[in-house]
Parts: C-alpha cells; structure tokens; sequence
C-alpha cells in the first residue's frame, strides 16, 4: 500500500531533531511487537512482529522529560490451526510510527511513561484460509494511546514495556453492523524493547 503521507511524517521527525539536537538526547530501539485486533473474534495476543526505531528526548526538569519517538512496528492478528480447529487466519500490519511522550523518572532505575502516537500504514497483508482478503481497507493512519513503564539497566541501557491501543478504528468490522453494534476494529499492541541512549544531558 502506497501512502504519500509518509515522506512528510519522515520529514516533520528529522526536522524536529534537527531543530532541537542541541537540547536533546537520542538513540535507538529495538525489540517485539505482541498483537492483536480488537474486534476480529480472534483471542489474543497472537500476532508476534518486529520493532525498531529511534528516539530523541529532553529534560526540562529534575525527573521530567519529553521524548519523541520515530518506529517501524509490525501489527495485526494470527490464528494457527490446531487439532479441533483447522481455519487458519493471518493479518500483518506493518507502520511507521511517531510517539510523543511525557516520562517521570519516579524512581532511581524506574520511569512511567504516557502519551499519543500516530501511525502511517506502509503496507499490509491478510488471508484466511490461504485465500488472500482485500475488503475492507485498512484506514491508512493509526491514532492511538500509548503508557509504558522503563527499568534503566546501566547508564546508556533502559527495557521498555508499552501498551498501546487505537483511539480511532482503523476499519470496520467485516458484519457490516452499524451503530453501537458496530465499534469496528482496533490495533492493541504490548511491545518489549531496549533503548539505547547515546549520551544524557540535563
């Protein structure tokens, strides 16, 4: 899938870096992605992926920052058959994803954080049953709320867990029920990350 929002959301991310690089600190993150669809009748999490990205951030005061984020993050959903149950069902969801978050250091090795993050679908790929499925579209951008708990490691090393949910649906559900009947589906993702971070300045 073809999005020409994506060189704009690029350029607004290195812009702001660059802009701001003197203040900031910066560095880079890499894990998975646990996920799921909310709406699709599939129990999970069950949909494993990759992500990784970089991140910039500042303090403007004691314990509080402010840190933007620019990630590859691989969603969707997975069925596997199994000995009562031979339907197979796979989406893959794949987004470039912008994060802004406030985070508390609320104690020496121990940071919260929370936020919103919008997401730009690049591509995406879905079959049931080995029948490849085109209908509905996915709604190209992915507004969700994010809240995620750091544990610092060694100076430059921190493990991130983040739950993130969609605010927006990102299609309907494929019944064609309107209304309250119809809440659509959702991306709901619990990421385990490492960040590394390049130098810290306060």
């Amino acid at each position: 899938m073809k999005n020409k929002r994506l060189p704009l959301f690029l350029l607004l991310f290195f812009a702001t870096t660059l802009l701001f690089g003197q203040r900031f600190n910066g560095g880079m993150v890499g894990g998975i992605s646990v996920a799921e669809i909310s709406g699709d009748h599939v129990e999970g999490p069950n949909k494993v992926g990759a992500y990784v990205g970089g991140f910039v951030n500042t303090y403007f005061s004691k314990k509080s920052s402010v840190q933007l984020e620019l990630d590859f993050i691989q969603k969707g959903s997975r069925k596997n058959p199994d000995s009562t149950n031979y339907d197979f069902y796979l989406l893959r969801l794949n987004y470039i994803e912008l994060f802004t978050h406030y985070k508390w250091d609320f104690a020496k090795i121990l940071t919260l954080e929370g936020g919103l993050s919008l997401g730009v679908l690049i591509n995406s790929y879905e079959e049931a049953n080995y029948q490849e499925l085109t209908e509905p579209p996915f709604d190209p951008v992915d507004f969700c709320a994010n809240i995620g708990l750091y544990v610092r490691l060694t100076e430059h090393w921190k493990f991130n867990v983040r739950y993130s949910n969609s605010i927006l649906s990102v299609r309907p559900n494929k019944t064609g029920l309107v209304g309250k009947r119809n809440n659509g589906q959702y991306n709901e993702v619990l990421s385990f990350t490492f960040h590394y971070q390049f130098k810290l300045k306060r």
